[in-house]
């Protein structure tokens, strides 16, 4: 009896789609402002908001970087079970949000007029990329907040939520649109009024939603100290390096393509960059709905199931990057005529399904060598897919006579190789004495290859239960325990399972760990479902159902109960008892 996908494959596809929209909802606001202004302002305006878009990056970052380290920090403060710590994370995030928000606000507006110079030397597009830029600034801190209830709403798992907030997001973006170009006139600046807008609303909406209910999160300020400070932004580097490097390379790109093509290849480009910002749905929101449960697990040192997410991902992400490339190319005469782009886009779409297919393992192997706490690889990993290799492909191809677009795919396979051999470099550069590690995901396996750890997965039946128990036995004999520890093991397994079963019929499969570590053998128990502590107090009717589980909590040293990711936890120890030898 082994480990299987069941149970992570019911959470992580629970958090997949609910994600991947809400990675959606930011991309197609700027989608929506591109129709809604190549409609109203034509190829100019269109250019202009492609123009515009490494500043929107460039505020994404500061946002992704606090809250995606402190809810990282958060997810391994869980898989510890501290969720104090994990409180505690949260609430210093959002005073940093906060002040940098403000802070960032007031410098942003003073240097608009700079940063429009910067960005456009077309005097005709400057005043469109003054007014959308003028307004993106104002609108900083409320944008900067709007990232740290989205990470949040994860590890509380309330998917039902984040879609919630992501479809008021899109619905009052697009009236907006309509109301502010259409109804008021107001050209540039009413595109970007619409999307800050629709971000203010939908802030205001998403607090409350975390709070909500039971929730180990809610909002209140907290002053951080500056280790705290330097962990979370260590934490969230990668998260915002990734927005950042997007922001220098899309400058960067914008003015190869603008010199390499003109006007007319800046309009494709600017087409094919919608596009690809909604591909980030799948090449970030694949990964990212993993990224909690990983570095919960991580934390907890469960191997087994990191494995399962990297396969899961690559598995449900690859079909839907597969889909992704083919929908422009059936479409495209379609995309040309909404985007009001005269060229013939067949080999600019072929390009990019291309490079969107090679672009999504890459992305996966830095998020986890995020969530696994190798900071240095992630950021290494982050810099080549992001940054070197689409503009090293960029300046290779557009100076050379090829077809300008094929850029794309040779990114996208160079990213791949760098990933290769940073990893390979990494693992071979392991000190001497220290435990071998995996290739690919560097993971240290000594505690499974020296049979101190077992995991395995139970069907929610007699059966299964029955066949778990002698997998047990001979696990507590590889590790010499008492006949004592070997039946409270048992035992914990058996009446745990049956109070589950009992209380959701509709149970399918659970996760367990048995373990025997420094002093220590015991069980983790991982169920999904609704919060369900089994070891809190119970009405006096269902005492004796629960006379198991009342001696459970006699015989343990310990037991530690946690929900988050929309999945309950209990760790469960017994004290070490070394039978003797000979």
């Amino acid at each position: 009896m082994n480990q299987d996908d069941r149970f992570l494959k019911r959470e992580y596809l629970r958090n997949l789609f609910p994600i991947v929209f809400s990675i959606l909802g930011g991309t197609v606001n700027t989608l929506i402002d591109s129709v809604f202004v190549s409609q109203k302002l034509g190829n100019p305006g269109l250019a202009a908001v492609t123009l515009c878009m490494p500043v929107y990056l460039l505020l994404c970052t500061l946002g992704s970087l606090t809250a995606a380290g402190a809810s990282l920090l958060s997810a391994q403060a869980v898989g510890r079970e501290r969720m104090d710590e994990a409180a505690g994370y949260y609430h210093s995030a959002l005073t940093l949000c906060a002040a940098a928000g403000l802070l960032f606000t007031l410098v942003g507006v003073g240097l608009c007029g700079a940063v429009t110079k910067l960005l456009s030397r077309d005097q005709a597009l400057r005043r469109y990329v003054h007014d959308y830029i003028l307004v993106t600034m104002l609108g900083t801190l409320p944008l900067m907040l709007s990232y740290l209830p989205q990470y949040y709403l994860q590890l509380e798992g309330k998917m039902r939520e984040i879609v919630h907030t992501m479809l008021l997001l899109i619905g009052l973006d697009f009236f907006f649109d309509w109301l502010f170009l259409y109804r008021f006139g107001m050209e540039m600046q009413g595109a970007a009024l619409a999307s800050l807008t629709a971000t203010v609303i939908a802030g205001l909406y998403s607090y409350p939603a975390l709070a909500r209910g039971y929730s180990n999160y809610h909002a209140a300020f907290r002053r951080p100290s500056l280790r705290e400070t330097a962990l979370i932004l260590r934490a969230g580097s990668p998260t915002a390096l990734s927005n950042l490097l997007d922001c220098v390379k899309l400058f960067l790109l914008n003015t190869i393509i603008f010199t390499v093509g003109g006007i007319r290849a800046t309009a494709v480009w600017a087409v094919l960059n919608t596009l690809l910002e909604l591909s980030v749905a799948l090449t970030s929101g694949i990964p990212q709905a993993a990224v909690p449960m990983m570095g919960a697990y991580c934390a907890a040192g469960e191997n087994g199931g990191l494995r399962i997410l990297v396969r899961l991902q690559i598995k449900y992400g690859m079909f839907l990057a597969v889909l992704f490339a083919m929908i422009p190319m059936a479409a495209r005469e379609t995309l040309e005529a909404v985007f009001g782009v005269a060229e013939n886009m067949s080999l600019p779409f072929l390009c990019m399904g291309i490079y969107v297919m090679a672009d999504l393992p890459c992305s996966i192997w830095a998020a986890f060598c995020h969530a696994t706490g190798r900071i240095g690889l992630s950021d290494f990993l982050v810099s080549w897919r992001k940054f070197l290799a689409p503009v090293s492909a960029a300046l290779a191809v557009g100076f050379s006579g090829m077809p300008l677009w094929i850029f794309l795919p040779v990114g996208g396979v160079l990213a791949l190789f760098a990933a290769y051999l940073g990893t390979a470099v990494c693992r071979r550069g392991r000190k001497e004495g220290a435990h071998a590690l995996s290739p690919v995901l560097l993971l240290d396996d000594y505690l499974e290859k020296e049979k101190k750890v077992l995991d395995f997965s139970i069907a929610a039946d007699r059966e299964s239960i029955c066949r778990a128990s002698e997998q047990i036995q001979a696990f507590c004999a590889q590790n010499h325990m008492s006949l004592k520890q070997t039946m409270q093991i048992e035992l914990a397994i058996e009446e745990l399972l049956v109070v589950l079963v009992q209380r959701d019929p509709h149970l399918q499969s659970v996760d367990l760990r048995a373990f025997s570590l420094e002093g220590t053998t015991g069980i983790r128990i991982r169920f999904a479902g609704k919060r369900y502590d089994p070891f809190a107090p119970h009405p006096a009717s269902e005492n004796e159902r629960m006379l198991g589980v009342d001696l459970l909590k006699k015989m343990a040293r310990d037991i530690e109960f946690v929900y988050a990711f929309g999945m309950n936890s209990i760790l469960i120890s017994f004290g070490q008892e070394q039978r003797k030898e000979g």
